[in-house]
């Protein structure tokens, strides 16, 4: 077997290798790992042996690979299941998938999760995930705030745990919350910036409340979730209430 890290990288790669139970030499231009049984028993890279050769190459996000069964290591430099490699990885790596707030999670498999290291951040969002929710919903789940929640769940991903579904943008059911001192009502960045991304540029959001549908100025706020914000004077102005559930999609 042999391509590049084009559709999948390294650690997808390794991660059904492990699956299937392969035993053999997976190859990168200035490296390779040695798999038994699904499990990494060698790794070098460019000079760096084991562990730190390892993660060498789970970073790679391009070039090419050759998997070649039946070969044997010179020697072991590892041990441990895969598993706990790819989580120490993902952790230091820096950069993450972009995950929309409509995105759908749902629980990939949940054989496997027990032996791992996971965080109690990370342990926390799995009996969530027994259904698919949106990474919106998950955050008004949890309780956590959204950019945790967004890496936390794309750690689970890359893991194998967790399964995302891509879904369009659409309107948000939100919760008014008060904000003192703003003329604008304010939304989570990340739900502004999807609804952005997938339709273009806007100022203003449409409110569906009690029958009625309201246009309202808007800005952006961090890790405010499924809350909608609002000050005291439009909350009056507007006959809305600190509780009360709403629909709220773009004004285009």
């Amino acid at each position: 077997m042999e391509g590049t890290f084009e559709l999948l990288g390294p650690i997808e790669i390794l991660q059904l290798l492990a699956q299937a139970r392969q035993t053999g030499v997976f190859r990168v231009p200035g490296g390779e790992v040695y798999l038994e049984r699904g499990q990494p028993v060698h790794a070098q890279y460019r000079g760096q042996v084991g562990r730190e050769g390892l993660f060498q190459i789970l970073a790679l996000k391009e070039g090419k690979f050759r998997y070649l069964p039946g070969e044997r290591p010179p020697c072991t430099s590892l041990e441990g299941p895969l598993d706990h490699y790819l989580l120490e990885a993902i952790r230091s790596m820096d950069t993450w998938p972009s995950l929309s707030p409509f995105d759908l999670v749902g629980l990939a498999r949940a054989e496997g999760s027990a032996h791992l290291a996971l965080s109690p951040e990370e342990l926390e969002l799995l009996p969530h995930l027994s259904t698919p929710v949106s990474l919106f919903e998950l955050v008004a789940r949890s309780g956590a705030r959204g950019e945790s929640v967004q890496r936390a769940v794309a750690r689970l991903a890359r893991l194998g745990l967790v399964r995302i579904t891509r879904r369009t943008p659409h309107p948000a059911r939100l919760t008014i919350d008060r904000l003192e001192g703003s003329l604008h009502a304010r939304l989570d960045t990340q739900l502004l910036r999807a609804w952005r991304d997938h339709y273009g540029p806007f100022s203003e959001v449409e409110v569906r409340a009690d029958g009625r549908t309201l246009r309202l100025s808007v800005e952006p706020k961090g890790n405010l979730g499924p809350r909608l914000l609002l000050s005291s004077d439009a909350l009056f102005f507007y006959n809305l209430r600190v509780g009360q559930e709403v629909l709220v999609w773009p004004s285009l």
